[in-house]
């Protein structure tokens, strides 16, 4: 696992400083190209949340296996796995991030 456990890697703006999920190519505030990494806290309260039975090719022999969405502290909605070790998931639980993954940030409930 990679990234810094309790952080959350995210896209910020150059030029206004808006707070998005990664991935994206312009800014859905200004349509600035200029945008950065950014870690931010990876705290947050689930939104909602799934469980994957029958996993594309990639994560098969990890299923099943659940994704959460997670509304962060800082006002960022992002997605992402939920620790294999952690309490069972449910909407408005608060999580936290216990790094990154291939896939993207890996969550643990918060007990």
């Amino acid at each position: 696992m990679s990234g810094s456990p309790g952080s959350v890697r995210l896209t910020r703006c150059a030029e206004c400083g808006r707070l998005d999920s990664p991935g994206r190519v312009v800014c859905a505030g200004c349509l600035s190209t200029r945008l950065e990494e950014h870690r931010a806290r990876g705290e947050g309260t689930i939104a909602t949340y799934t469980t994957i039975r029958r996993a594309p090719s990639k994560f098969r022999d990890e299923a099943p296996y659940d994704v959460v969405v997670v509304d962060l502290d800082c006002g960022v909605r992002v997605t992402g796995r939920l620790h294999l070790e952690s309490a069972p998931p449910a909407m408005g639980a608060r999580a936290g991030t216990t790094g990154d993954d291939a896939s993207g940030p890996v969550f643990r409930v918060n007990a």
